[in-house]
């Protein structure tokens, strides 16, 4: 940084302990802080899906930015993994993380810091949360026990709010995301009982539910689109239109969030029930794009895609989509995996085709998500030991190749099952219709696509390999 830059640097980290209510008269806003073991030499700055800015990190890997013309609001910060955060005008926001636990390890300080460390707080607290109705088999509890449980963890956070709202002077807007978390996660947590408790029955059992059951709905907007960046109201819309998706067909077909006629219906749900432009644009996108990443039915594809043109208005989604609809044509059943440069751990360049000997299954792997790659890499194990006939590949993406050897060492992977895309992540979603970390291909011995949408987290997974062996 030159002398200016640091001076200012500074400047603000010594305003950090003037009174809260001199925010107001501060010119400029800036974000600050430093990346413990980068994976990248920048940072992305988002509001609203849009790219604000790249923001380099020096030899320290430190950075500092100052914005111009802040909208306030959320914004969506990524460095291999996202988070939001919350800006206003006249904050002077520091931020530290550590990429090997990104959610764990992300804090700030500085001006802003109560409403950031609020909220990252209030992320890992439904995490926590989740796991310990998972562990407590809450959702398989009766209608009122399940909602007692609920309302109980809802009524400790409001608690713990209104503390904070005693101690923290906070801006309107916030104090509103700051509630709308609490109550998002609640109504989500609602909209996912059904599918959860009723097991393969399901929703014929939804009659029996107490009329009040869904009272939160009756609270919720499903039109604003000034939440719609939060992850707890992306949540309860996206559990919601499944919800409606599936008592559509539920007498006829079992429950399959990634069916062609569940995602006719979520569609056309969607359509009716949205108003606002950004709100819609963003729930129709997410549909079709885990449709179009997870299906193999090239009809259905076409008419849900078809669908989804004549709706939406969004240039930018429209490209997407029409990307990852082109995408998908290069991975349909019958066609051989698209030809992609990798390495190896010797460092050795090599084509993907020509590593495949025998039938195989291939899944990908980030360190950003490290407890995701150590699960897949033993569960691959063992499904050959299972499935003798078939060997896999485990193919490592976004990631400095220093890290992925240190990695693959520090956790014991099989260094003769490893590669490397040396090509861009951008051109790889591209060549390959990656939507997610979790998609994994079966090929045949020739490199065959027999399924490119399966899951190796699926219960469905080992028959999809018993019949990949049939064909």
């Amino acid at each position: 940084m030159s002398f200016k830059l640091i001076m200012a640097f500074f400047s603000i980290l010594l305003s950090i302990g003037c009174a809260k209510d001199t925010k107001s008269s501060r010119s400029g806003t800036y974000l600050s802080g430093e990346i413990v073991n980068p994976t990248s030499n920048h940072i992305l700055l988002r509001k609203n899906n849009i790219l604000v800015d790249s923001i380099p990190l020096d030899q320290d890997n430190k950075f500092f930015y100052k914005l111009e013309n802040v909208d306030n609001g959320l914004y969506e910060i990524f460095h291999n993994e996202e988070q939001l955060i919350y800006l206003e005008s006249g904050d002077s926001l520091l931020l530290r993380v550590n990429t090997f636990e990104f959610d764990e390890t992300l804090t700030f300080s500085g001006y802003g810091e109560a409403e950031n460390n609020l909220m990252i707080q209030s992320f890992l607290q439904n995490e926590q949360e989740n796991n310990l109705m998972i562990r407590g088999d809450i959702y398989q509890t009766d209608p009122e026990t399940f909602n007692q449980n609920i309302l109980k963890l809802k009524q400790e956070r409001e608690a713990y709010l209104e503390t904070f709202l005693e101690r923290n002077e906070v801006s309107e807007e916030f104090e509103k995301i700051a509630r709308a978390i609490i109550k998002y996660d609640f109504c989500a947590r609602k909209e996912v009982y059904p599918t959860s408790h009723f097991g393969e029955d399901r929703l014929k059992y939804m009659d029996s539910l107490p009329s009040s059951f869904y009272d939160c709905r009756k609270e919720a907007d499903f039109n604003d689109a000034s939440l719609i960046n939060l992850f707890s109201y992306q949540r309860f819309l996206l559990n919601y239109f499944n919800h409606e998706a599936y008592k559509a067909y539920y007498k006829s077909e079992p429950y399959n969030p990634q069916s062609f006629t569940h995602n006719l219906h979520k569609l056309r749900i969607i359509e009716t029930k949205i108003k606002d432009e950004t709100v819609e644009s963003f729930l129709l996108t997410r549909t079709i794009k885990n449709y179009l990443a997870n299906s193999n039915d090239k009809k259905g594809g076409e008419t849900l895609y078809d669908i989804y043109m004549d709706r939406i208005s969004s240039k930018n989604d429209k490209a997407e989509i029409e990307k990852l609809y082109q995408a998908n044509k290069n991975i349909e059943t019958g066609k051989r995996i698209p030809e992609e440069r990798v390495i190896n751990v010797n460092n050795d360049t090599l084509n993907l085709r020509d590593l495949i000997k025998k039938p195989t299954f291939i899944f990908f792997w980030s360190n950003s998500k490290k407890s995701q790659a150590k699960r897949s890499q033993a569960l691959a194990e063992s499904l050959i030991q299972k499935y003798p006939q078939y060997t896999y590949l485990s193919i490592n993406v976004n990631d400095d190749y220093t890290d992925w050897i240190n990695t693959i060492r520090r956790y014991d992977f099989d260094p003769s099952k490893q590669v490397q895309f040396t090509d861009s992540y951008k051109k790889i979603t591209r060549d390959l219709a990656m939507n997610s970390l979790l998609k994994t291909f079966i090929l045949d011995r020739k490199g065959f696509i027999i399924n490119a949408h399966a899951n190796i987290y699926s219960s469905n997974f080992e028959n999809e390999l018993v019949q990949g062996l049939e064909k």
